[in-house]
């Protein structure tokens, strides 16, 4: 019996550093697409949910790790499932994001995404539909570990799967905070580019809270005071 060689997986090119990602053209799409999954840079691919009982692509995508943002209320439907030689990991998000401290939320699935890539893991980022919230982290990432601006991360997201879309009045909001917060700790010396900016040091994690109103002008104070305090 002849044995099927697995085709090696044609990924994306990562962002460039701090660079306007406009210029990329969007994929082809339709509407089925968005009921599958779409590789945004390399080891990490974005889709929903459903995907997790789709054996054929996550043996085609040669996932080996599964990452699922769901809101506390979706526990009924978004559950692990046992899938042989894949870790599965589900994290539980409240749903309204402007009464919850999502920053450090942000902070966790970074860390979780870094530490994925590096070990050469595929990794699943999805929510229930792959849209909203996954859509969301994912960009979070793209802030944090290639300095892009929140509407730059964003582009670069729907460059990939078109029909993600952080929501206006929620995540697309703390995606901004987010910039601010990454972009005061840059100012302020740390890891090179293409590494993460943004710490998990309970100072941030406060200052993050502070965030909302004045967003632009603590985030602006901080990274002053950081870079007096050098």
């Amino acid at each position: 019996m002849e044995v099927k060689q697995q085709q090696p997986i044609q990924w994306p090119e990562p962002p460039t550093v701090r660079e306007n990602p406009i210029y990329l053209c969007p994929p082809p799409w339709s509407h089925e697409d968005r009921y599958s999954g779409q590789a945004i840079i390399p080891n990490i691919i974005l889709g929903p949910y459903h995907l997790v009982r789709n054996a054929e692509f996550l043996q085609q995508m040669q996932i080996t790790y599964i990452l699922c943002i769901r809101d506390p209320s979706e526990g009924m439907f978004l559950r692990s499932v046992p899938l042989p030689g894949i870790e599965f990991l589900i994290l539980d998000v409240p749903a309204d994001v402007n009464k919850t401290s999502i920053i450090p939320h942000f902070n966790h699935v970074n860390q979780l995404l870094r530490e994925a890539i590096a070990a050469g893991r595929n990794t699943l980022l999805c929510c229930s539909d792959g849209i909203d919230k996954s859509a969301s982290f994912m960009s979070a990432f793209l802030i944090s570990s290639y300095e892009l601006t929140a509407v730059n991360a964003i582009t670069f997201v729907q460059n990939r799967r078109y029909c993600a879309t952080p929501s206006p009045q929620g995540y697309r909001i703390k995606l901004m905070e987010y910039e601010l917060i990454c972009s005061a700790q840059s100012s302020a010396g740390g890891s090179s580019p293409g590494e993460a900016k943004c710490s998990r040091r309970r100072e941030d994690d406060e200052m993050a809270e502070e965030l909302s109103p004045g967003a632009r002008a603590i985030a602006t104070a901080v990274g002053a005071a950081k870079k007096r305090a050098k």
